[in-house]
């Protein structure tokens, strides 16, 4: 891929929450947590959920799994601290390594972690999935596709439900390349790829059938104005900021990628009320995310909308959670 790299309450429009759930952070050399003026015992004993404010707010579900709510920041560290010493094992047991680390941080940022910690899980996280289910190399989180005769790689990636261009950096094709040949063994991800947004952890993530492959920490609608629901990716586009009001309107949210939801209805009311307009994009505003900020769509760090936006396609289901 060009670009692959390494809960507030309602109403807030800014960081100030992630400020504050950052005030959990290594205090020096030795490791130790300091977690909103405690010593290190009361850091790591404290569950992460009791640990960010709102988070258990009565108007804010909790985890979809619990045992993430009560994990403490000891065990956070511990897991990311062995991601990275999988990445950096040999060859010998460096499989196994990967595999168990990406089981464990993938469970772990599926439930709530303060600003700081998801930053640094994610680093580990997309290195060890870059491996596994992004890189060129068939295993067991990949399908693989014989060529027919009359197959074209558009075909084959509409089927697939992906991305031109991710089917040919799966392959190690460049990207644009119109050679095929039939009898061509070509790897595909296991799995349709779904986008989840849950708005209380402030991410976006991307799956390949229950595996977790990438998640991006974004920002969402101020005053809670992102609607909940189910829909699909409908339209996409570069350079969204010269196609609407231009590239130096200061009211203007979009930049570089835009991935268009269609319309849905939003599934906290009890009537039926279909929005539109909403959409992922980059944003000239990064400093903005995480937090309620944006105007109603996901706002993302322009790296990372470049990188989602490589991978799925028209299509795609997208499921935006409280």
């Amino acid at each position: 891929m060009a670009s692959r790299r390494n809960s507030g309450r309602r109403g807030k429009s800014s960081k100030g929450i992630f400020m504050i759930a950052a005030a959990v952070i290594l205090a020096g050399a030795g490791g130790g947590y300091v977690a909103f003026g405690g010593n290190k015992a009361a850091a790591t004993e404290g569950a992460i959920a009791e640990l960010i404010p709102g988070i258990k707010n009565d108007d804010q579900p909790a985890s979809a799994d619990p045992a993430a709510d009560a994990k403490s920041l000891a065990e956070v560290e511990d897991q990311i601290a062995q991601a990275n010493a999988a990445l950096n094992s040999p060859a010998e047991v460096r499989d196994a390594s990967m595999k168990a680390s990406y089981a464990s941080l993938s469970k772990l940022l599926e439930g709530p972690l303060p600003y700081e910690a998801r930053e640094r899980a994610l680093t580990a996280f997309h290195s060890i999935t870059g491996e596994l289910f992004l890189s060129p190399v068939h295993n067991e989180f990949s399908e693989s596709y014989t060529v027919k005769s009359g197959d074209n790689y558009e075909r084959i990636a509409g089927k697939a439900g992906i991305s031109l261009n991710l089917l040919y950096d799966l392959n190690k094709k460049p990207r644009g390349s119109r050679n095929l040949q039939a009898g061509e063994n070509l790897k595909l991800p296991k799995g349709k790829v779904t986008v989840v947004v849950r708005k209380r952890d402030y991410t976006t993530s991307l799956y390949f059938g229950d595996n977790l492959v990438r998640q991006y920490i974004v920002a969402h609608g101020a005053n809670d104005n992102t609607p909940l629901g189910i829909t699909q990716i409908s339209t996409m586009s570069v350079d969204p900021e010269k196609q609407s009001r231009g590239p130096n309107d200061p009211v203007n949210e979009m930049h570089l990628r835009w991935i268009g939801l269609q319309s849905f209805d939003d599934a906290r009311t009890k009537e039926v009320e279909s929005r539109s307009g909403f959409g992922l994009h980059g944003t000239q505003h990064p400093e903005s995310i995480p937090g309620m900020t944006s105007r109603g769509c996901i706002r993302m760090k322009d790296a990372d909308v470049v990188e989602l936006y490589d991978i799925v396609r028209i299509g795609n289901r997208v499921e935006i959670k409280a």
